[in-house]
């Protein structure tokens, strides 16, 4: 019975082999992942190194990807902020408009049809002689004096005959009274009751009994622009953040949010830039006034926003390139540990496949070699 056994130089070329084989093993690894760290048994102090930095790395990017969703924000409200200036600046062009208008004028409108009179004193209430007073302003009161067969017109006559004073009959045949230089209008019964006879009440009326429809107009006008103001406001979000609607969202620039900025967010509906609606209609040039001074107001509100804005998009703009930068540095930083260098291994397998070679060969040699030797004593 043969015993089979190795010899010391067949057992290294044994050894030999299996440790060509572990490196082999391990360069085809390096090359297939290209990591030249696969483990932490392959190196601990590089694996838990580049670990480290690559979990710093990853969290950072995950913050980048908030830290978009934050600048498209701020991105929205200066569109925003650009589209209400040019919108308040359409409510000026309408005010400014307004303000051309003539103010309404005190104005007493009767209640009766008179102008299809022949005489006057056939009114209720309306005898010969009767008088009453018109006074514009500070101006002297003058007496009109209603006489039997007088006709409307005469009365109209005596009335424009009156300074700063114009009378007129409306479509429906109403006499009508204005003050023409936007002061007050005094009506006095002066003996009779004419003035009741004409359907007009005796007393004082001031710019408020008066209307101006272009000025009403341009007041609906106004508001409906206002309306547009608080619908953009309210549209200009960004995946459900609005800075014009009063969102302040925080952006963090590390894991621990130690580092944060915080948005200025602003309520930029009409009501919040303090425009009131058109009040009065813009009766008086005082309401006009007073919406000039609101929208002036406002667009100095707007380009302050717009300022503050762009402060913040630079500012989290630059600190999203610093972590994007500092994300790069870290991962270079894991990569420098742990990559494998493809040409370098694959010299290393090319090299370790020769070696691998020769030693088989080697060991088959001497395998043979013994073999005969032993075969001398057989």
């Amino acid at each position: 019975m043969e015993t089979s056994f190795l010899s010391s130089s067949a057992r290294k070329s044994v050894l030999t082999l299996k440790k060509f084989d572990t490196l082999l093993r391990k360069t085809s690894e390096r090359l297939a992942t290209g990591l030249k760290v696969n483990s932490a048994k392959d190196n601990p102090t590089s694996f838990f190194t580049a670990r480290a930095l690559s979990n710093r790395a990853g969290d950072l990017n995950r913050l980048l990807d908030t830290l978009g969703t934050k600048l498209g924000a701020v991105q929205s409200a200066e569109v925003g902020v650009r589209a209400l200036e040019r919108l308040v600046q359409v409510a000026q062009a309408v005010v400014e408009t307004a303000a051309t208008l003539p103010e309404p004028r005190a104005t007493a409108t009767g209640t009766v049809n008179v102008n299809a009179l022949s005489d006057v004193t056939n009114l209720a209430g309306v005898s010969d002689g009767d008088q009453f007073s018109v006074q514009a302003g500070s101006e002297p009161a003058v007496t009109v004096t209603v006489n039997s067969g007088d006709t409307p017109d005469a009365v109209l006559a005596q009335l424009n005959a009156i300074d700063n004073v114009e009378a007129s009959f409306t479509s429906s045949g109403e006499l009508q009274i204005v003050a023409t230089d936007g002061t007050d209008l005094t009506l006095t019964e002066v003996s009779g009751t004419p003035l009741s006879g004409l359907g007009i009440t005796a007393g004082t009326f001031d710019s408020t009994s008066g209307t101006s429809a272009g000025r009403a107009a341009l007041a609906s006008e106004f508001d409906g622009v206002l309306a547009q103001i608080d619908q953009l406001a309210a549209d200009a979000s960004f995946l459900g953040v609005n800075l014009l609607a009063g969102d302040s969202p925080v952006i963090n620039f590390n894991a621990s949010g130690s580092s944060s900025l915080t948005l200025s967010g602003v309520n930029s509906s009409a009501s919040g830039l303090s425009i009131s609606r058109a009040a009065n209609s813009f009766r008086s040039n005082a309401d006009v006034a007073a919406a000039r001074a609101d929208l002036t107001g406002a667009l100095n509100s707007l380009r302050g926003f717009s300022s503050r804005f762009s402060t913040e998009l630079a500012v989290a703009s630059t600190r999203g390139e610093f972590a994007a930068g500092l994300s790069n540095v870290l991962q270079a930083g894991a990569d420098n540990l742990t990559l494998a260098d493809p040409n370098e291994e694959g010299a290393n397998l090319l090299a370790l496949q020769t070696r691998t070679s020769l030693a088989a060969a080697s060991f088959s040699i001497t395998q043979r070699a013994e073999s005969n030797i032993l075969r001398l004593f057989d």
